[in-house]
């Protein structure tokens, strides 16, 4: 008899076990999908986010002002990178690429696209960066700079922030003659 009850409890023990690894490994499984379809959204959305950026780069490249606003929320800001330069808001930025293209020609000649990553968690973010070769050329100068750059989008997949980080102030200097130099870094000195 004390072994049928032994036996009783021990059956008991094992298919309680039994079911609790169960219950695990149902939420490791679901925990599991639930990451994958996060993973999955998150992709997505890069995907979308990283097509909207080319196609931004591209209508640079192509000086078309326009088409590139047009990718770009109405909160944009672009982050000054240079010594003492100012962030841009949208208008801003209008405003001085169109200046710019009336002076040169900016050629996006390779880029490379990864995805941006959350600081914290170090999962993708949606954030699109690129590290580019950028050909500037004013008539017949023309200087090569290399680029990391960095976006962020909002929930529709268009462009929050924008930074480029480089050392364009040196290269302006190399194609830009000397008295527009002067008359962008504050006037003629005497």
């Amino acid at each position: 008899m004390k072994k049928i009850i032994y036996y009783t409890i021990f059956s008991c023990f094992l298919i309680s076990c039994n079911n609790s690894s169960k219950k695990v490994e149902n939420t490791e499984e679901s925990a599991a999908v639930k990451q994958a379809e996060t993973s999955s959204d998150t992709k997505t959305n890069y995907d979308r986010n990283l097509a909207n950026f080319k196609a931004m780069l591209d209508a640079w490249n192509n000086q078309d002002v326009e088409a590139a606003l047009n990718l770009m929320a109405d909160d944009f800001m672009e982050t000054g990178t240079g010594y003492g330069e100012p962030d841009r808001n949208k208008e801003e930025w209008k405003a001085g690429n169109e200046g710019m293209m009336t002076i040169m020609k900016p050629t996006l000649k390779q880029a490379i696209y990864l995805p941006g990553i959350d600081t914290v968690s170090l999962e993708m973010d949606g954030s699109v960066r690129y590290y580019g070769t950028w050909n500037f050329a004013v008539g017949e100068k023309d200087a090569d700079l290399k680029v990391y750059g960095t976006a962020d989008f909002n929930d529709e997949g268009l462009i929050t922030s924008l930074a480029h980080y480089a050392d364009f102030s040196m290269t302006m200097m190399q194609i830009l003659p000397e008295e527009m130099m002067q008359q962008m870094m504050g006037g003629a000195q005497e």
